[in-house]
C-alpha cells in the first residue's frame, strides 16, 4: 500500500519548510521527528481534519522538502515553524510533537507562549538515560521489530532520503537538547504520551517527565511502539478531542 501526502500544500507561505493543511476549525499542528517526514502522521491528520484545520511542517530536510544537508537543531527548526504559523495566522494552538518533534513542540510553547494551547508531546525524545548516539541507534532498531509493515516502509524510505551521515550529525544536535529541564519551563497544558513498545521513549521516561512539570498528565499507548502516532492515531484524536 503507498501511502501519500494528505492535505494541500498552500502556494504562498514564504518560509523554508513546506506545510500541509486540511480541515477546517480550531488549529492543530502536527510537527513529526528526526528523519521522518509528514507522511506518517496522514492517518491522524485525516480524522482530525474533520473538526480541526490541521497544519503539518514538513521540516527542511526531511521528506521531499530536503535542505543541502545542514543538519537540525532544535532551537533553528522551532524558529521556522513559528514563522509558519505567524505566517498562517495560528494562535492558541493545539501543538502536538512526535520524537523530536516534542522537542521542537516543546520550543514552541516555551519561545512563543501566545501560539500554543494546549501541548502534546508523543514518544517525546530523548530520554536522559539514553541520550548517546550508540544508544539511540540501537534503540531504534530495536523498535522497529514492533513497527507496523506500513510505519516501517514510510520510515525506509523517508530515512534514505535524508542520509545516515546527516541523521547522525542531526541526532547529536537533538542530544543536546534536555527534554526534561525544559519541560519544566513551560507554561501551558501538558499530555505526554509514551508507548509500552516503544524502547525510545518508555512510560518509566513519561513519569520522571511529568514529575517534573506539575501541569502534565501522562497517558500509555498499549502495545504502542515508537510509531503509535500512526498505529494509534484514533486514540490519539480522541486525546486531542478531550482538550479543553
Amino acid at each position: 500500500m503507498r501511502h501519500k501526502y494528505f492535505g494541500k500544500l498552500p502556494e504562498t507561505l514564504k518560509t523554508r519548510l513546506s506545510v500541509r493543511i486540511a480541515g477546517r476549525g480550531p488549529d492543530v499542528v502536527l510537527i513529526h521527528g528526526l528523519g521522518a517526514s509528514s507522511r506518517y502522521f496522514t492517518p491522524l491528520a485525516n480524522i482530525v481534519a474533520k473538526k480541526y484545520r490541521v497544519i503539518v511542517p514538513e521540516l527542511p530536510g526531511h521528506g521531499k522538502n530536503l535542505d543541502g544537508g545542514r543538519p537540525v537543531t532544535v532551537v533553528r527548526f522551532a524558529h521556522e515553524v513559528a514563522l509558519a504559523m505567524r505566517e498562517l495566522e495560528v494562535e492558541n494552538a493545539i501543538v502536538l510533537g512526535h520524537s523530536m518533534g516534542a522537542q521542537l513542540a516543546i520550543e514552541l510553547a516555551r519561545a512563543w507562549p501566545d501560539l500554543v494551547k494546549h501541548l502534546i508531546i508523543a514518544a517525546p525524545a530523548v530520554n536522559d538515560r539514553e541520550a548517546t548516539l550508540v544508544r539511540q541507534a540501537r534503540r531504534i532498531i530495536e523498535d522497529f521489530q514492533h513497527e507496523l509493515n506500513s510505519v516501517k516502509a514510510i520510515l525506509l524510505v523517508d530515512y534514505l532520503r535524508c542520509g545516515i551521515p546527516w541523521w547522525a550529525k542531526s541526532c547529536a544536535q537533538m542530544l543536546e537538547y534536555s527534554t526534561i529541564e525544559m519541560l519544566r519551563t513551560v507554561r501551558c497544558s501538558i499530555d505526554v504520551v509514551c508507548g509500552t513498545r516503544d524502547p525510545l521513549s518508555p512510560p518509566e521516561f513519561g513519569l520522571r517527565l511529568v514529575a517534573k512539570a506539575p501541569q502534565a498528565n501522562l497517558t500509555v499507548m498499549r502495545q504502542g511502539a515508537h510509531g503509535f502516532n500512526f498505529s494509534h492515531a484514533p486514540e490519539l484524536a480522541d486525546l486531542i478531542d478531550a482538550v479543553p
